[in-house]
């Protein structure tokens, strides 16, 4: 009980602060640049505390009925959306050894944002609820029984993650951090290298040819 009251309260204090900072960073208000900096870091550092707390107190011990995936797929795309972030952060309004060419600025859209947030969570209602129809988790750290093969899954095998990327580009367009969207690339390699393919290595030696099947009929992405 403890640890979850501790976790809540890294999360909800980082994203106050994230609100605060987003609400001045958006409306272009004036603003020391130390301020700024402090704001960015009380964000994203106790985000990553956070993030990796999570990790190291819920992540399964033991090598049980499972995929050996490299975390919570959600905590892989809060850690890379966090990173994106400090790295932008850090680099305004304290090293400043880059700035972004402005050809990137096409990037920054809010209404744009939005609807790939929209599609995104659109998108991840389709894939959990498909999981609520057969009572399985989506959990990958969790027992498998079966092979989802119905709804929106007959075109992708990995509808949530997909999400997870149109969900990080929504983010950073409707929140003009273009830092955030240029991580996409490395959530796409952990999610691709180090969570799908335990999860398909699992899921062969489970379930051999019916997974197989699966597996040549559908795409991994899309």
């Amino acid at each position: 009980m403890l640890n979850k009251i501790i976790l809540y309260i890294l999360f909800l204090y980082s994203m106050s602060n994230y609100y605060y900072f987003f609400t001045w960073y958006l409306s272009m208000e004036s603003k020391f640049t130390h301020e700024a900096l402090q704001l960015s870091i009380s964000s994203f550092l106790p985000m990553f505390i956070f993030i990796f707390l999570t990790h190291y107190l819920y992540y399964p011990k033991r090598n049980d009925d499972y995929a050996l995936v490299i975390s919570f797929p959600p905590l892989v795309l809060l850690f890379c959306i966090n990173l994106g972030f400090t790295i932008s952060t850090l680099n305004l309004y304290h090293f400043q050894l880059y700035s972004l060419p402005d050809s990137l600025n096409i990037l920054r859209s809010m209404e744009i944002g939005i609807v790939f947030i929209i599609l995104a969570f659109a998108i991840l209602f389709l894939s959990i609820n498909e999981f609520r129809k057969v009572n399985e988790d989506p959990i990958p750290t969790s027992s498998t029984t079966l092979i989802i093969q119905n709804g929106i899954y007959q075109y992708t095998r990995n509808p949530m993650y997909l999400a997870m990327l149109l969900l990080q580009l929504g983010i950073g367009m409707s929140l003009s951090m273009i830092h955030i969207i240029l991580l996409i690339p490395l959530t796409f390699i952990i999610l691709n290298y180090y969570v799908i393919v335990p999860e398909e290595e699992y899921l062969k030696i489970k379930f051999n040819d019916r997974y197989l099947k699966y597996n040549k009929k559908v795409r991994r992405w899309i």
